[in-house]
């Protein structure tokens, strides 16, 4: 009985072995709905059940925006990872190894440069899987980059927020962020140099209150949380509630806070025009 045992035994079991399922075949939207990661990548990230435009990693956004998906990526100097040696729960360093190893990027901010329809652009994308997207030293160092090469080159700059706010493991520092990427995007304004925001899900706290809102053209996806407090807080404050679709992007564009909402299957082409519009302008 051993050779069945040891041999044949063995062989069956090999046949009839489950085989390995792939991970990230399916994407799971708030509605429910179960999308397969091909139609997942054709939609852009937005379901086609409730039309939700779910968040995007950096990369997949910037290719998607720029002409044939190329474009040079910019290297922005990294100051001290923990200056305040900060520890919750966890190590902040121990926090910044698992966002870098999930993203594949330094930090919550990517920079690149390259052509939108023939037109040099350069792009400064958040990716909120770092951390939530949120603003330390080193995404406002990245702000402030991005800021120079602009007036350096004479090239449109475009944020793509996606962001809880300020980054609490960096205290006082990171709110001095806020400060600091306003006076960066007042040296684009002083040259006349177009600065467009597309806020996407979520554009909050911080990032919200300083540069995210001072584009020349406020554009949002559809969906998009925006605002700086949150609604608890708000209701709180002011002891009343408040409605249902608040600080929503359809919300402010009914109240005149930003420019237009758009689908993020037509930004790319919107972006264009928009910065054709300028060109003949100027």
């Amino acid at each position: 009985m051993n050779w069945l045992t040891n041999y044949i035994k063995p062989k069956l079991e090999s046949l009839v072995k489950k085989r390995d399922v792939p991970k990230n075949l399916w994407v799971k939207c708030q509605c429910g709905t179960m999308i397969y990661h091909k139609d997942y990548e054709k939609s852009l990230g937005v379901c086609n059940e409730c039309g939700t435009h779910m968040r995007l990693p950096s990369e997949t956004r910037i290719k998607f925006l720029l002409d044939d998906g190329k474009y040079e990526k910019i290297k922005v100097p990294m100051g001290k990872i923990d200056p305040l040696s900060f520890k919750d729960k966890r190590r902040y360093k121990d926090r910044i190894k698992e966002a870098k190893r999930k993203t594949k990027e330094e930090d919550a901010v990517v920079l690149a440069e390259g052509k939108i329809e023939g037109i040099n652009v350069l792009l400064t994308v958040f990716d909120f899987n770092f951390m939530g997207g949120s603003m330390g030293v080193n995404v406002g160092n990245s702000i402030v980059k991005a800021s120079e090469i602009s007036v350096k080159k004479n090239i449109p700059l475009i944020i793509i927020p996606s962001s809880g706010g300020a980054r609490m493991q960096e205290g006082i520092l990171s709110l001095m962020q806020m400060p600091r990427t306003i006076a960066a995007i007042q040296k684009i304004k002083e040259n006349k140099i177009p600065y467009i925001v597309v806020l996407s899900d979520p554009t909050t706290g911080g990032v919200c209150a300083s540069f995210a809102m001072l584009g020349d053209i406020l554009i949002a996806e559809k969906g998009a949380t925006i605002g700086f407090a949150g609604r608890r807080v708000i209701e709180q404050t002011i002891k009343e509630t408040i409605p249902d679709n608040f600080q929503t992007a359809d919300y402010l564009l009914e109240h005149g806070m930003i420019d237009m909402v758009v689908h993020r299957k037509d930004l790319k082409n919107k972006i264009y025009k928009i910065l054709k519009f300028i060109e003949k302008k100027n």
